[in-house]
């Protein structure tokens, strides 16, 4: 506790009759000890009246109305004329603390000293950082305080010497009488009580009238709401025949009795020097306030002025830099298993300096900075039904009780100070508002921390800002105040950031277990070690940090396993399906691609997935999300983006569903997938938008975005990322689900080969590093897949070949061949043309190929160029289309490679062969998607591909044609070959001939 420098004290007289033989030769009145550095003040404008005799704090003397300060002795009486006296050690337990205040009075001409006014009330206000320990000694329970001297012996920590003037008295001088004072019982609500008994006067012949015995308190309070300085009131009883004059009292700062903890007084762990820093001029000071009987004020002690006790000239605290300073912190991990909610307590503990009362004490704790182990952070499934509190709710700075909601309490707090020996200060720990999406910040999470004594009428409120790392989500809690300026006394206090200036001997926080525990454990067994900074407020003068560390272990995986010792012996074995919804051949359909990750495994951190030849989807239609929109979604609230999506609703394609967290209830997020442009080399992408909304959270708007690769052969589509985030706005996703749901209307399709397939590929875990992609695991999948009723479908093709130009022999004629497929047919899935013995490559062609590296790198040769192709497919909204390569091949004769170009790239690769004495070339591998219009042109003429092995003219040109769907049905025909040759006009010259 923090009195007599730092927590408010009051004093309340209750008067009380004794039996004649208890009467003794002595008369008094109450005052209490208030005790602080100082001389005095008076404010400028008051409601009241200073009822102290004048001074001026500018320029103290021993004769002021109102001083205080601490001493190593009180012979002579101490007083700014003893400088030397003063005790000036920061942190240490003063033998002598003492207050002292004169009424005004006036002086008769034989030197009787008589009170102007009687003393009603007296309220002090002590320094910030001055300490009171009640625990230090017992406390007596007795009735009256002057029963304490039997009952309680060691309950003495001071006394009181009072100077009363005897009103109508034949005194010649004024009395002084002497009181014990001792540590009391508090009442409920107090955080502690004094007491002293004045005892009475007897009678003096002549005079009848017997002053009674009084029973003084001082009642004790916090100025919790503030800066946590201490000061108490006394009501000083009213007795008829003698008015107060003067009190001094003293305590023993060094008081300590066997079973108390730590020494009564405590000087603060600072050291500024008010004389020279005028930040810091009136930090020291005590400050009074009285009330008359003469001139009540009714709002006392509300507006009534204040005097002022600084430090006597040249004195201040020193030696802050000895300052003995040794925290120690504890972490119970709140569960054996790994990966699991975890009821994570943190104990901070500042041990007291026993046995040393000439020594300094523990200084008081400034900042608390405690990191967590690496790998336990914050768990997205106590967002489900989170609430946060806000600071109108919480009422910091105010005596307004917390009235934070309850689903917004994660935890309890618990506080031990000496000063309260008995019963520690309990309450929640609260989730705080949002302020900011910067997880660094400190701002992105706060916990609000109470922790309050009914019995001792203190409340604690404290502000801990969490700071989350935004790329492993460690998670770090600071504990500080800001700075501030409190009016104490008339003056504004300039208080620096830092933590009330209270001793306490533990600080323990209880994060709520469950489920939905708001933490979870680490991923391997440990030792996982927290680390601390503990700075003091003795730092400031040379006083040094501390950074005590804590370990614990983890036993076993959840479920019951062995736990992992590293990261890498992580188990990962996900679960995975990627199944259309219907599996009708040639159907529109949705595609759904469904991941899990069991507790305790890896990370999800990418994927190297294939899907089945033919699942295809019709872009036809479909809007891309302009690059302008995806950067804009990363950068706005999730909330915004819930409302008012940044991709145009023309891109959407499906839909997303996340489950995070651990525990058996994981927080359910949903979100959008959109299609897009390039990226990556991939000519197509998939943008999926989840606004990461988590209880009172809002962490943005988490953004992945998936290349889709498409096979230039096949067709077939390969993504490919490792993107998969499992920290988001410092939050570790601990990641349990992804379903993916490609579900517009018309846009996935299935293939017509009922042939058996896979989707298949590796999905990739965190590894040993889950910040390092090189570190990664991969685990294969497969989920195999088989369309249906391909055979119901029809095959119908046509290929119709005509050829132009040159007809005679040796020269090179164009060639056309146009392909049309009725959109409902089976697809095709190998084409092969022979051309006859009349048509034969042109052997200088041979000379002018593509080789495979240059295609590869699409450098080839405008010479190996040899003709144009065109294909009109439903999938897409424009043709595609690009030139015939002859390309460099294993076999005898090269490639013909019609090289589509368009939203995606296709290569229809043509394997040249002679057959029959002609040429052939044949398509083995033909894309399962639907065409219904190819158009392949070789031009004629002196760079011509084919030439002519004799006039195309002497007899009919035959080509044999294969087509085969990828249902196994086919279109074979051998179709006479279109020329430009003249048809033969027989039949008119018959009938001119007749007519003859």
């Amino acid at each position: 506790m923090n009195w007599f420098w730092g927590n408010g004290m009051g004093l309340a007289g209750s008067g009380r009759g004794y039996g004649l033989r208890e009467v003794r030769s002595r008369v008094a009145i109450a005052a209490v000890f208030a005790f602080a550095l100082g001389a005095l003040f008076a404010a400028p404008a008051w409601a009241g009246e200073v009822p102290f005799v004048p001074q001026d704090s500018e320029h103290p003397t021993a004769n002021d109305g109102w001083q205080a300060g601490t001493c190593k002795t009180d012979l002579p009486k101490c007083s700014v004329d003893t400088p030397d006296q003063f005790f000036e050690t920061a942190a240490g337990h003063p033998p002598v603390g003492f207050t002292q205040f004169i009424i005004k009075h006036t002086t008769n001409g034989v030197g009787h000293e008589e009170p102007e006014v009687n003393l009603k009330d007296l309220r002090v206000d002590l320094p910030i950082g001055l300490s009171v320990n009640p625990g230090a000694v017992p406390r007596c329970a007795s009735a009256h305080p002057v029963e304490c001297k039997k009952d309680s012996p060691l309950s003495q920590v001071g006394e009181s010497q009072v100077t009363v003037s005897a009103e109508g008295l034949p005194l010649p001088e004024n009395l002084e009488i002497k009181a014990p004072v001792f540590n009391l019982e508090p009442k409920p609500g107090q955080p502690a009580r004094f007491g002293f008994t004045v005892e009475a006067v007897p009678t003096i012949p002549g005079f009848p009238s017997v002053i009674a015995p009084s029973d003084i308190y001082l009642e004790a309070d916090v100025a919790w709401d503030s800066d946590w300085h201490e000061g108490f009131t006394i009501a000083v009883p009213k007795n008829a025949g003698v008015k107060l004059l003067k009190n001094r009292l003293v305590f023993n700062g060094e008081a300590h009795a066997l079973g108390g903890q730590g020494y009564f007084l405590t000087t603060p762990s600072t050291c500024w020097n008010p004389n020279t820093d005028a930040a810091h001029k009136h930090t020291y000071s005590t400050y009074a306030r009285g009330d008359s009987e003469e001139h009540p004020d009714p709002e006392f002690p509300n507006g009534s002025p204040f005097v002022e006790s600084p430090l006597p000239p040249e004195t201040f605290p020193k030696s802050c830099n000895t300052i003995p300073f040794d925290p120690k912190i504890h972490v119970d991990g709140g569960t054996n298993a790994v990966d699991s909610p975890a009821a994570v307590t943190t104990e901070l503990q500042v041990p007291i300096e026993e046995g040393k009362p000439k020594g300094q004490e523990t200084s008081t704790v400034r900042t608390a900075k405690v990191t967590l182990p690496q790998g336990m952070g914050l768990n997205p499934s106590a967002a489900n039904g989170l609430a946060a509190c806000t600071p109108q709710q919480f009422n910091k700075g105010t005596k307004n009780g917390v009235a934070c909601p309850g689903n917004s309490k994660i935890g309890t707090a618990t506080v031990i100070s000496e000063a309260l020996p008995d019963q520690p200060l309990t309450g929640d720990v609260f989730v705080g508002p949002q302020e900011s999406r910067d997880p660094e910040s400190g701002k992105e999470f706060q916990i609000y921390v109470h922790a309050a004594s009914d019995r001792y009428g203190v409340d604690l409120r404290l502000v801990g800002n969490v700071f989350a790392n935004a790329k492993t989500g460690q998670l770090t809690a600071y504990f500080d105040d800001p700075a501030k300026n409190v009016t104490r006394g008339g003056n504004a206090d300039n208080i620096p950031h830092g933590l009330p200036q209270v001793p306490f001997t533990s600080f323990k926080i209880s994060i709520d277990g469950g489920q939905k525990a708001a933490l979870s454990s680490p991923p391997t067994c440990g030792p996982n070690t927290t680390t601390s900074e503990i700075t003091p407020w003795s730092a400031e003068f040379g006083g040094k940090s501390a950074n005590p560390s804590s370990k614990f272990s983890l036993a076993k995986l959840p479920g019951g396993a062995d736990c992992p010792k590293t990261m890498g012996e992580r188990p990962f074995a996900p679960g995975f399906s990627a199944q259309p919804k219907s599996a009708e051949a040639k159907a529109f359909t949705p595609f759904m691609a469904h991941v899990t990750r069991p507790a305790g495994q890896q990370e999800l951190k990418g994927l190297d997935i294939t899907l089945p030849p033919g699942a295809t989807a019709k872009l036809a239609g479909v809007q891309y999300c302009p690059e302008s929109a995806i950067a804009a979604a990363g950068s706005r609230a999730g909330k915004e983006e819930k409302s008012n999506s940044s991709c145009p609703a023309d891109s959407k394609i499906g839909v997303a569903n996340v489950e995070a967290g651990t525990g058996d209830s994981p927080l359910k997020i949903d979100g959008t997938a959109y299609l897009a442009g390039p990226t990556e080399g991939a000519p197509l992408s998939v943008v999926v938008v989840t606004p990461a909304i988590a209880g009172p959270f809002d962490l943005g708007n988490v953004v992945v975005r998936v290349p889709l690769f498409v096979d230039p052969e096949t067709a077939q589509v390969h993504t490919r990322t490792d993107a998969l985030p499992d920290v988001y706005g410092g939050t570790k996703l601990d990641i349990r689900s992804v379903f993916l749901n490609l579900n517009r209307k018309e846009f996935t399709l299935n293939g017509t080969n009922c042939n058996k397939a896979a989707t298949a590929g590796v999905i990739k875990g965190g590894g040993s590093d889950p910040t390092n992609p090189a570190a990664y695991s991969s685990f294969p999948v497969s989920d195999a897949f088989q369309a249906k009723n391909c055979d119901k479908l029809a095959f119908k093709p046509k290929l119709k070949i005509r050829l132009f130009g040159k007809t005679k022999r040796a020269k090179h004629p164009k060639l056309r061949a146009i392909l049309t497929a009725r959109g409902d047919d089976a697809n095709i899935a190998r084409a092969s043309v022979a051309l006859p013995h009349a048509l034969f490559l042109d052997q200088a062609s041979l000379g002018r190929i593509c080789t495979r590296v240059q295609f590869a790198a699409n450098q080839c040769p405008k010479k190996s160029i040899y003709g144009h192709a065109r294909a009109i497919t439903p999938l897409l909204g424009k043709p595609l289309e690009g030139p015939v390569y002859l390309r460099s091949s294993n076999n005898t004769l090269p490639d013909m490679v019609a090289h589509l170009q368009g939203q995606v790239d296709v290569d229809l690769v043509g394997r040249i062969d002679s057959f029959k004495g002609g040429i052939r070339t044949t398509f083995d591998r033909v894309p399962d998607v639907p065409v219904t219009k190819f158009v392949m042109t070789l031009p004629g003429g002196k760079k011509g591909l084919l030439v002519n092995s004799r006039s195309l003219c002497a007899k009919p040109v035959k080509a044999i044609i294969r087509i085969k769907g990828q249902n196994g049905k086919k279109a074979n025909s051998k179709p006479k070959l279109r020329t430009p040759c003249k048809k033969k006009k027989h039949g008119k010259k018959h009938r001119r001939h007749h007519k003859h």
